[in-house]
């Protein structure tokens, strides 16, 4: 479980490298998010794509996030509830991420964004695959 008390906060685009890549259910308990997967899958006919979906109590919309996904959040509301479902053990030292704003990716975030530290150094996605080639 993820809580978010901020409203505007971006939390990604994470994802874990092999051996420990995980698919994903996605469920917004409490609040609204803008939520948003890249697939990094190498030999997809869409790697590099993203897509976006609103998640929210009110509508009670899940999201199933298959390996080879980045995946990232924008917070609506100011106090937001996410339920992870996956099939794979976290491990911190597995985890990377492609910054949100990157200029290839070009996603279409609402405004007023707060990002941590963290996520704030996360690498562009042109180095995602000099450097991984895909998940």
């Amino acid at each position: 479980i993820s809580f978010n008390n901020k409203k505007g906060v971006i939390r990604g685009l994470h994802f874990q490298k092999k051996p420990f890549t995980e698919t994903k259910l996605i469920k917004c308990l409490k609040g609204t998010i803008f939520d948003v997967v890249i697939d990094l899958r190498k030999n997809s006919k869409s790697f590099g794509k993203y897509f976006k979906i609103i998640l929210s109590k009110k509508n009670a919309t899940g999201l199933y996030i298959p390996r080879g996904f980045a995946h990232a959040y924008y917070s609506y509301d100011k106090e937001n509830i996410i339920y992870y479902k996956l099939d794979n053990f976290y491990k911190p030292q597995y985890e990377n991420g492609i910054i949100y704003n990157d200029k290839i990716l070009k996603i279409k975030w609402p405004s007023k964004i707060i990002v941590s530290k963290k996520d704030s150094n996360l690498k562009s996605f042109q180095f995602f695959c000099d450097n991984f080639k895909g998940l």
